[in-house]
This record gives structure tokens, sequence and C-alpha cells, in this order.
């Protein structure tokens, strides 16, 4: 029988997120077609989705519930040290009853049966505030100990840590149980290393985000026609406040129309662009019905597209952007399409870190439709550090052949 690789992945409309699972399932083939590893299959295991109708039924009235425990217990350090292995099976029973878990046992937990490696390609779920991915870790490591599978967790994003967080907790035994191999971070090297890994067997890694290799994957180069577009990229208002600090809608409209109104005073026509988020693109409808000359005077245009092809692509076309999604940054940087970010999350901070582009990356004081332009207008091209490129591809490739073509591959068996 061939290899059989179990790919976890995120099925959804963040696109975003789908071109972290296609840039690093490229790397993944083109390291096996390098090796000469021949016959395998790469099973895409979905833990992202869950979007049917019936998934909604009775999910807020469980949410309450587990909220409600881990408000009582999270916060109450005497209850989680005295009682820490309850209060965990406690918050994983009322996990096992949501929607999105039984989805995941009906639909893609099978697909692991009879996997040699579990590759996780990589985003942000090295995290417990938001979407529980750290329930879903939890699962496969556990799956994957008790029928000696390795796994290996490639470009994480690593999301805060909190010792006295029953969920974080439960996300921290999970990637140190011994199946997993290896965990690599495209940002917070030192809380990864320091707070979550303690199992000394873990081989640790800091490495780029794969949507690195977005221009081989997607056979993409910045436009050569010279175009004068510029994108503006939109989120939910509401995720400032989530994550970072609150920002009032109106007056985010207003420096996207004051922003608007430069850009084409500067001969730029101006495109706004979500990353294909339903949530995204209520403030792109809320913005025109706002201010409705936007598009008959200034003639502002709206994309919103449905695949990572079509994604890059428009990234790839625009003169400069303005991002605020982090994969729109990254894409944009490594085709060398000028951009700077709105900051709402640590991540995209730590990312203009490792690129030597924090000038890039405004936060909230600076949020004005004056600084933005400056910025903007000043943006330089990025150029490529191809050792940091070649960091995740190396560093997976090493485990790769460790785990499926080299002694320890046996040894497991």
């Amino acid at each position: 029988m061939g290899l059989k690789i179990a790919f976890m992945y995120l099925d959804v409309s963040n696109l975003g997120d789908l071109v972290i699972y296609e840039t690093a399932r490229y790397i993944v083939e083109d390291i096996l077609k390098k090796n000469s590893i021949e016959g395998y299959e790469i099973v895409p295991i979905d833990i992202g989705s869950f979007r049917s109708r019936n998934m909604n039924y009775g999910k807020r009235v469980i949410r309450r519930v587990l909220t409600g425990v881990l408000r009582r217990t999270a916060r109450n350090r005497l209850f989680s040290h005295c009682f820490p292995g309850v209060s965990k099976e406690i918050m994983k029973k009322i996990w096992h009853l949501t929607p999105p878990y039984r989805n995941y046992i009906e639909n893609e937990k099978p697909k692991l049966e009879g996997a040699d490696i579990i590759i996780f390609g990589g985003g942000g779920l090295i995290k417990f505030h938001r979407q529980n991915f750290h329930y879903f870790l939890d699962d496969v490591t556990d799956y994957a100990q008790k029928r000696n599978i390795p796994v290996l967790l490639n470009s994480q994003g690593i999301e805060g840590y909190d010792e006295y967080n029953l969920e974080c907790q439960i996300l921290k035994a999970a990637v140190n149980r011994d199946c997993v191999k290896y965990v690599s971070t495209r940002d917070d090297f030192a809380m990864l290393r320091n707070c979550y890994i303690d199992n000394p067997k873990i081989v640790v890694r800091g490495v780029c985000d794969p949507a690195f290799w977005s221009a081989e994957t997607y056979q993409a180069q910045k436009s050569s026609t010279g175009s004068k577009k510029v994108g503006l990229n939109v989120i939910r208002t509401k995720i400032f406040g989530e994550y970072m600090y609150k920002v009032n809608r109106e007056e985010l409209g207003e420096i996207y129309y004051d922003l608007i109104r430069k850009l084409s005073a500067a001969g730029y026509s101006v495109e706004l662009f979500s990353n294909g988020v339903d949530k995204d693109t209520v403030f792109i409808d809320w913005l025109l019905e706002q201010y409705p000359n936007l598009q008959k005077e200034y003639h502002v245009t709206v994309a919103n597209p449905v695949s990572t092809k079509e994604f890059v692509g428009l990234l790839a076309g625009y003169d400069r952007f303005m991002a605020v999604r982090l994969h729109s940054a990254i894409i944009g940087t490594v085709l060398g399409v000028p951009n700077v970010s709105l900051v709402w999350n640590r991540k995209q901070i730590l990312f203009g870190d490792e690129t030597g582009l924090q000038q890039n990356f405004i936060t909230k004081e600076k949020f004005t439709s004056e600084e933005i332009f400056h910025r903007l207008c000043e943006a330089k091209p990025y150029k490529m550090d191809e050792a940091y490129k070649m960091s995740v591809y190396q560093n997976l490739e090493e485990q790769i052949k460790k785990w499926v073509i080299g002694e320890e591959k046996s040894r497991v068996q």
C-alpha cells in the first residue's frame, strides 16, 4: 500500500486560510517528488467549515453553557489548581455535544483511518480564545497517540497563553503528546518554546508562512502593465475590539472615504476588496450606501474573489494596496506588491518584525487617512529573503524524510 498523508486544513470562506493549505500542500508534494517518493495519497481533512444549516441547531445554547463553565473555572485559580483534570474533562464533554464536533466525527475523522503521517499545513491554530481549534488538536493528537502516527504541526500562528485557562491547558497538553514530532511557528517562537512545548522530544523551529510559496503554487507574479489601481482590503469592524482595541465603524468609514478621495486626486483608481469573507463584505455594502458618490464620482469598484487563484491574481494586479487580513499582506508582499496594513491582531506586527517591514503596519493611534495615504504611497516592494523563504521548506523536508522514509518510520510501525 502507498503512503497516506492526512493533511489537516480549514475549509472556510477566508481565502487566506485556503492559500495556507494549498501552498503547504505544494511544498509537501514538491518535497515528495524531490525525494523520489511515489504512490502517495494526500487526504485533506477539514477542521474549519461546518457551515451547513443543521450545524446551527442548538449551537448558541451549548456555547452559552461552555462559556459559563469557562468563566466559572478559568477565572477561579483555586478551582483550576484543585480540579484541573475534572475541569478539562467537563469542557471536552460539553464540546463533544456541539454540531461542529459531531460533524467532524461523522464526516472528517474517519479519513484519518490508515494514515501514515498527519500534517497540519499552517495557520493560526495554536490559540484558545476563539474558533475551538484546541479541541480539534486534542482529538487528532489523541487519535494519533493511540496509533503511533507521527504528527507535524507546520508554521503555526501562536496567539496567546494563559496557565489558568482550562482551554489553553487542553491545547498545551494536545501539542505535547509524544506523537507530535515537530512544531514550527511563523511568528511567536518565544511563546511556543517557553510556554507551550514542554516535551523535550519535540523539534521546535521558527519558519516563514507557507504562503511565501504563493508565486510557485499559483504561477503568479506582479502585473507589469503599469496599472494605477489601488486595492483597499476590508474586514468586519468588530474584529478590532475582539483582539486589540475597539474601532468605531463610522470613524473607520470616514477614513476609507477620505483615503479614496486622496488616492483619486493622486491619479489612482480604487477598488474595495475582501478575502472572500461574507461578514467582511458587509462593510463594503455599508460604505457604498453611506457614501453613494464613491461609485458615481470616484468610480470605486468592488472585488469579492471566490477562489484562491482569483484572490492571488487580484493582489498581483494592484499597483499597491492596503491590507487588513494578514494573508492579503503576506501574498502581496511575496509577489512584490507594495502594501500597508491596518493592525487588529498581534500576528500582523510579528509578520512585520520577521520581514523588516514594521513601518507598513499601522496601529490604531495612526488610523488617519493622511497617515495611511502617506505610508501607502511610500511603500516599496519587498526584497525576498531566500533563506527565510526556504525555512518552511527545509525544516518540513527534514521531518518528512525522517518520519516517512527514514529509520524513524520503522520505529513507529
